[in-house]
C-alpha cells in the first residue's frame, strides 16, 4: 500500500513538472495597443485604471499622449479585449508599425506594376521589367538626364528639334538632349527609374528610352517640332521606319487646346508603322483631350490621386486613368521632384505598353498593333464607378498586371 502511495505521488509530482514545463514554453505574444480616453471621462482616473489593468494583466506602460487623450501600453494579446471593457476607454487600437516609403512608390503599387515583375520574371527575365533588345520608350518632352543615378543606362539615343527645327541633332550624343526643365527628367523616371534599392522605381524599371527633345527650357515649343520628334523617334537610329530600332512607344506628356494637321499627320506615320501612342489628356479640366491625346491613333491618359479620384483639372472624356497627382519621380542634377498633372498619368500607361510588347516578344509572340495594345489596357482597366465607360474615367484606372495577362493570353 505505502510503495502504491509513494509511485502515486512521484506520478503526480512528475506531471506537475511537466505541466509547468509545457506551460512555461507556451509563448506569449505581447502587442503595443493604444487606447483613446473618452472625451467625457475623466483622463487621469481612466490612465490610472488602464496602468493597473495592463500590471494585473502581464503589461506595460508605454507612453502617452494627452493632448489627444491617448495612452500607449505594450500587453499580451491576450488581454487586449480586457481594457476595452474599462469604464471611460473609447477604443483600443493596434499600434501599427510605420516606415519610410520605399524605393516602390503608391503609384506603382496601384498599377500593379510589381505584381508583373514577380509573376513574370521566373519565366521571362527582365522582359518582366520592361526589357527586351529591340523594346524602346521615347519621352517626346523636354529631354532627359541620362545622367540622374536612377536612369543609369536608361537612355540609348536621342533626337533635339527646337525652334521649328532650327536646332536639329540625332545621335547617341546624349548630352545633346540633357533636360533644363526637369519635366522630361521626371517622366523619363515614372516609366523607367532603375529598380536598384535606392531613389525611386518605375513601372517598367529595366525599359530602354528615347530621348526626344521638342520643347525648351521653359516647356514650350512649336508643332513642328512635336511632329518632327515623333517621326525620327519612329525611324529611330537607323533612320529607317519599320525596323527593329524603331520607338516602340512614344509617349507624350504634352499637347495644346488647338488642332493641327501637321501634328495629326506625324502621329498616323507612326501609327501606320505599329508604334504605340500615348498621350496626357491635359490640366484644364476641359470636356475633352487636348491634342495629340485626342486623336484617334492615340491612347488619352487622365490623371487620379491615391485615392483613386479624379482631380477637377484632369481633361474628360480620357480613354484611361492613371496616377497624377504628387507623383514622386527622377529630376536633373540626381534630384527628385513630386509633381502632378496628366503629364505623371500618361508615362505609367506608356510603361505598361512597353511591359506588354516586352513580355509577348520574349514569350515567342509578335508584338501587338497599337489597337489591341489599347484594348487590352482599357478592357482590364478597373473604373471605380461600375461603369465600363464615363467622363472621368475613361475605361478606369489601368492595372498593368490584368492588361499583360490579357496581352499574353486572350490576344
Amino acid at each position: 500500500m505505502r510503495k502504491w502511495l509513494v509511485a502515486l505521488v512521484v506520478v503526480m509530482f512528475l506531471a506537475t513538472i511537466l505541466l509547468s514545463v509545457e506551460t512555461a514554453a507556451a509563448p506569449v505574444t505581447v502587442e503595443r495597443v493604444v487606447v483613446r480616453v473618452s472625451p467625457s471621462a475623466n483622463y487621469g482616473l481612466v490612465k490610472a485604471q488602464l496602468l493597473d489593468a495592463s500590471r494585473r494583466l502581464g503589461g506595460a506602460f508605454v507612453s502617452e499622449i494627452p493632448e489627444i487623450r491617448a495612452v500607449v501600453l505594450a500587453m499580451p494579446s491576450s488581454a487586449k479585449a480586457a481594457l476595452s471593457g474599462i469604464s471611460g476607454v473609447l477604443l483600443v487600437e493596434e499600434d501599427k508599425p510605420a516606415r519610410l516609403h520605399g524605393e516602390i512608390q503608391w503609384n506603382v503599387y496601384m498599377v500593379k506594376a510589381p505584381q508583373v515583375w514577380s509573376a513574370y520574371s521566373p519565366y521571362y527575365g527582365n522582359a518582366a521589367y520592361g526589357y527586351y533588345s529591340t523594346v524602346r520608350v521615347a519621352v517626346v518632352d523636354t529631354g532627359i538626364d541620362y545622367k540622374h543615378p536612377d536612369l543609369n543606362g536608361a537612355v540609348t539615343w536621342c533626337v533635339v528639334s527646337l525652334n521649328n527645327g532650327a536646332t536639329f541633332y540625332k545621335g547617341t550624343d546624349l548630352s545633346k538632349c540633357s533636360d533644363p526643365n526637369g519635366h522630361g527628367t521626371h517622366v523619363a523616371g515614372i516609366i523607367a527609374a532603375r529598380l536598384n534599392g535606392a531613389g525611386v522605381a518605375g513601372v517598367a524599371p529595366k525599359a530602354l528610352l528615347y530621348a526626344i527633345r521638342v520643347l525648351s527650357a521653359s516647356g514650350s515649343g512649336y508643332v513642328s517640332d512635336i511632329a518632327r520628334g515623333i517621326i525620327e523617334a519612329t525611324k529611330g537610329p537607323d533612320g529607317v521606319a519599320g525596323t527593329s530600332d524603331d520607338a516602340d512607344v512614344i509617349s507624350m506628356s504634352l499637347g495644346s487646346s488647338s488642332d493641327s494637321t501637321t501634328l495629326h499627320d506625324a502621329v498616323k506615320y507612326a501609327y501606320s508603322y505599329g508604334v504605340v501612342l500615348v498621350a496626357a489628356s491635359g490640366n484644364e479640366g476641359a470636356s475633352s483631350p487636348d491634342y495629340p491625346a485626342a486623336y484617334p491613333e492615340v491612347l488619352a491618359v487622365g490623371a487620379v490621386d491615391s485615392n483613386g479620384n479624379v482631380p477637377s483639372w484632369s481633361n474628360r472624356y480620357p480613354d484611361v486613368a492613371a496616377p497624377g497627382v504628387n507623383i514622386l519621380s527622377t529630376y536633373p542634377g540626381g534630384k527628385y521632384a513630386t509633381m502632378s498633372g496628366t503629364s505623371m498619368a500618361t508615362p505609367h500607361v506608356s510603361a505598361i505598353a512597353a511591359l506588354i510588347q516586352a513580355l509577348r516578344l520574349a514569350a515567342g509572340k509578335a508584338k501587338l498593333s497599337p489597337d489591341r495594345v489599347y484594348y487590352a489596357i482599357e478592357y482590364t482597366a478597373y473604373n471605380p464607378t461600375g461603369y465600363s465607360y464615363d467622363p472621368l474615367y475613361g475605361y478606369g484606372i489601368v492595372d498593368a498586371k490584368a492588361a499583360v495577362d490579357y496581352a499574353l493570353y486572350y490576344m
